[in-house]
């Protein structure tokens, strides 16, 4: 009796031990392209900021929809489905997505998978991110996709639309230098030499369509030299499987900071204040331009930098009789949970400011933490969730 109590002790004790911890679901997401096809590479970029998980740890995509590629290996996922840390809390994940889901353990062709991803049943790329042995896991989260935005685009009658930003906060059309941008043409109605990008490319000798750009009024040059590969690479309009054309760029700057051409800076900085992009279309014909559209010029948006952190206590002048409040807000996107050491006569205590990384706040009773307390000065530090002191100061105490 004793060995079968033993023994179901132990089941439960494994039971217990096994435990997934829960975590947030990412903070941010978007992806390059902006604006994408499902059989197109993409990257898929995690915001993993205030969720919980420690900074750096490994994580891997487990996602369902429209198949489930690693099912069954929910305690060792497998090497493809593991995202890659790129600094500051942000994992991300490249693929084609007909073929990572028609990959693995899933059953679906690659036709399939894009068939289904267009239609009004689709739920979308429902997931999860999770460690590798499964012992810590995100909330559910959908993944971005690009039905409504080739909707939009449809709906909209135009030849032509920037979409810039990221999903979850809204596209604009007023690009900004530092935020993700697809353009997307309708080769039935933009026009190069005339005649809509449709018929010329119906041209003998037709071989691609270019964007000849420059911001600020071609300040800040990519220009088509169709005698460099890297520049046409780098340059082609795509078509996509639903007819229209896309360019897209990981963020202006990422495009224009450097001419492939002249393989030299432009000197486009990261904060520099944009005006607007000058552009056209180049249609290239038996390895020249044979024809392009008429010049374009879209005004860009301002870029709103994330503002500097900003540390405040109240009441401004401090006894040992006061209740206190610690604020810091907008912090460094590695910070973590922040902790404070409040030292006054020899005595120091601690804890945590709850919050977020915009706002962390904690409230202290000095009265019932200092009773009989002696001193005349009050050391307050507060430290990142690495241990780094991020304010420390030492302030006289009221008497």
């Amino acid at each position: 009796m004793r060995k079968i109590i033993f023994t179901l002790l132990t089941m439960v004790a494994m039971t217990l031990n096994a435990q997934t911890i829960d975590h947030g679901a990412p903070s941010r997401m978007w992806t390059v392209p902006a604006v994408f096809s499902v059989d197109q590479e993409v990257t898929f970029y995690f915001d993993m900021t205030d969720t919980g998980f420690k900074e750096a740890v490994d994580l891997y995509l487990w996602c369902w929809n429209p198949s489930e590629p690693d099912a069954g290996n929910w305690e060792n996922s497998s090497d493809f489905a593991k995202l890659t840390y790129e600094g500051d809390n942000i994992y991300s994940m490249t693929m084609v997505p007909t073929e990572y889901f028609s990959s693995g353990a899933s059953t679906m062709s690659a036709q399939e998978v894009y068939n289904y991803c267009q239609t009004a049943d689709w739920p979308g790329f429902w997931s999860r991110l999770k460690t590798k042995d499964g012992s810590e896991e995100s909330d559910v989260f959908q993944a971005p996709d690009s039905r409504s935005e080739w909707e939009d685009f449809k709906s909209s009658g135009s030849a032509y639309k920037f979409y810039s930003g990221i999903k979850a906060t809204g596209f604009t059309e007023a690009f900004t230098i530092d935020q993700p941008l697809t353009i997307v043409l309708d080769p039935a109605q933009f026009t190069v030499a005339g005649v809509s990008m449709n018929d010329f490319t119906q041209k003998a000798g037709f071989e691609s369509f270019q964007l000849h750009s420059g911001l600020d009024d071609w300040t800040y040059l990519q220009n088509v030299a169709v005698w460099v590969p890297e520049c046409m690479e780098l340059t082609k309009i795509s078509k996509q499987t639903n007819g229209y054309y896309t360019i897209s760029m990981k963020s202006p700057y990422d495009y224009y900071h450097f001419n492939v051409t002249e393989q030299k800076e432009t000197g486009l900085e990261t904060d520099t204040e944009i005006e607007n992009l000058a552009w056209l279309v180049v249609g290239i014909i038996n390895g020249d331009w044979g024809g392009t559209s008429a010049d374009q010029s879209t005004k860009a948006g301002q870029a709103v930098p994330y503002p500097d952190p900003s540390f405040s206590f109240f009441p401004s002048t401090i006894g040992l009789n006061d209740i206190i409040t610690l604020t810091r807000q907008y912090n460094e996107k590695t910070a973590g949970e922040l902790t404070y050491e409040i030292t006054a006569g020899g005595k120091t205590i601690t804890g945590t400011l709850d919050g977020n990384r915009d706002k962390r706040e904690a409230v202290i009773n000095l009265v019932d933490q200092f009773q009989n307390v002696s001193a005349e000065n009050i050391e307050i530090v507060i430290k990142n969730a690495g241990g780094t002191n991020v304010e420390e100061m030492i302030l006289p105490l009221a008497k």
